[in-house]
């Protein structure tokens, strides 16, 4: 929303809210956003990733129109939880699409890319919301000024709807609701370059796929059974998902964002500054977002979170030093509080370099076939319900703590490090059937000597010797082959 709610029309149209209120009708979008991942979990693997796709889209159109022409406080309000309804299925939806769908040396670029052009749209907004604020003369003191920018966000859903028959679905979501004629099919056009599903290569890819969904079904019974640590480990990878979203959080990426203006104005600077300021903070954010499509596939997931755990802890203690300077050393507030203002948006840059995609990719790639959806689903339940927290608890945790509020995110983030390296295995150039072999072989938690092990396919399908095998070899924990 960015200044749009501090607008003169805007606050008479709804009567002058309080701050707190001001604050719900805000935050109201990440409550949607909540229990639109929670209906993809419960019910995401129904319809299929396609329309699951198109129908989020229809609900964010719906509530982007509320917004648009509301009157009313609660009309708004109810507007924004739609609209995050929407944004909510969706944001589980497309990463596990997108991950089913690519081949494993490119599936980490594809969805880093995916969140990238997320970023693209926060940063093209506060631009868009800056120009509408400080840049339409013809439009000051209009209702025009706040509800155009809030409906240009129904623009985007139709281009998703003519692209969409273009698109093929999941072939993995095939398999697993038994369309096994299909599978070749698609797999076929995924691949391209004339290759057809009558081709050695497609009919073995379809076949472990199909085996890997008969397997699944023959194992997993009920809903108690999906949430234990059988065979697949479901419970464990739920637990794995749901602690990158809230790990994305706690590194207190949403406090940064939200509260920039203010590090910015205590600089000196004014508002249409500080605005401008949090905008180069969004350009910085997206030019790190784009850096892993660089490495995400070299380096590995794991080493991405750590290194990112790891800057934006140092940055975050950064801040707090700056905070702590200007206050007991009043001569140096001003040097101080720019240094504070730099490290935001080195904050920031460092956040899209590590952070920003690996909630969404990780989790997307570790669930089995029939819990994808629901691993992806947890973990954006944990990530928009820590949204909803941090961006609540910020104020307080403000006006109590000042800037040792800073040094709060700084200690969880850098605490979460042995956390990753030990517990989270990798999952760069595996298929996500060998990611179901590696947590059958390797059901403990701390898989630091194993966590790079190579996983044999024969190992996937229950195939004991291969199996076996797989183990043994386990012991010499030797690096994978990139796919």
């Amino acid at each position: 929303m960015g200044g749009l709610i501090s607008l003169k029309s805007f606050l008479d149209r709804f009567g002058h809210p309080s701050d707190g209120l001001l604050g719900f009708m805000v935050a109201s979008y990440d409550i949607g956003c909540l229990l639109g991942a929670a209906a993809a979990f419960l019910w995401g693997d129904i319809a299929g990733r396609r329309r699951a796709i198109v129908y989020s889209c229809i609900v964010l159109m719906c509530g982007a129109a509320l917004q648009t022409a509301a009157f009313w406080i609660p009309m708004y309000i109810v507007g924004r939880i739609i609209a995050g309804i929407g944004i909510g299925s969706v944001s589980v939806t497309v990463p596990i699409y997108v991950s089913e769908c690519a081949r494993p040396s490119w599936r980490g670029i594809l969805v880093v890319s995916e969140t990238t052009v997320v970023i693209l749209g926060i940063c093209l907004s506060n631009f868009t919301n800056f120009g509408f604020v400080y840049g339409r003369a013809n439009l000051n003191g209009t209702e025009a000024q706040w509800r155009i920018p809030i409906g240009l966000q129904m623009i985007f859903p139709p281009l998703v709807f003519l692209m969409m028959p273009f698109t093929v679905e999941s072939p993995r979501w095939l398999a697993a609701r038994g369309r096994h004629s299909e599978v070749a099919q698609v797999l076929a056009r995924l691949h391209g370059k004339g290759v057809t599903a009558d081709s050695h290569e497609i009919r073995k890819e379809a076949e472990l796929i199909i085996q890997t969904a008969r397997h699944e079904a023959e194992i997993e019974g009920s809903w108690k059974e999906s949430f234990t640590n059988g065979e697949l480990q479901n419970l464990r990878r739920l637990i794995l998902a749901g602690t990158t979203g809230f790990l994305h959080q706690v590194t207190g990426i949403n406090v940064v964002i939200y509260y920039s203006q203010n590090i910015f104005r205590q600089v000196g600077l004014d508002d249409r500054l500080s605005y401008i300021m949090s905008c180069v903070g969004s350009v910085c954010f997206l030019v790190g977002s784009i850096l892993p499509v660089f490495y995400i596939e070299r380096i590995g997931r794991r080493k991405v979170m750590m290194l990112g755990a790891s800057t934006c802890g140092i940055c975050m203690g950064i801040i707090a030093c700056t905070g702590a300077v200007s206050l007991y050393y009043p001569e140096r507030a001003s040097a101080s509080s720019w240094a504070g203002a730099a490290f935001i948006l080195v904050f920031e840059f460092s956040f899209g370099t590590g952070w920003n995609s690996m909630n969404w990719l990780y989790s997307s790639e570790i669930g089995s076939l029939r819990m994808r959806n629901k691993t992806a689903a947890t973990q954006c339940l944990c990530h928009w319900a820590m949204n909803f927290l941090t961006v609540m608890v910020a104020p307080t945790g403000f006006a109590t703590l000042g800037w040792r509020f800073y040094l709060v995110w700084m200690a969880i983030t850098l605490a979460a490090i042995p956390f990753l390296y030990c517990c989270f295995p990798e999952t760069a150039g595996r298929t996500l059937e060998q990611m179901d072999g590696f947590f059958r072989l390797y059901p403990q938690w701390n898989i630091r000597k194993v966590a790079n092990a190579w996983v044999e396919e024969g190992a996937i399908s229950g195939n004991n010797s291969a199996s076996s095998h797989t183990k043994n070899e386990g012991e010499k924990f030797h690096r994978q082959e990139k796919v």
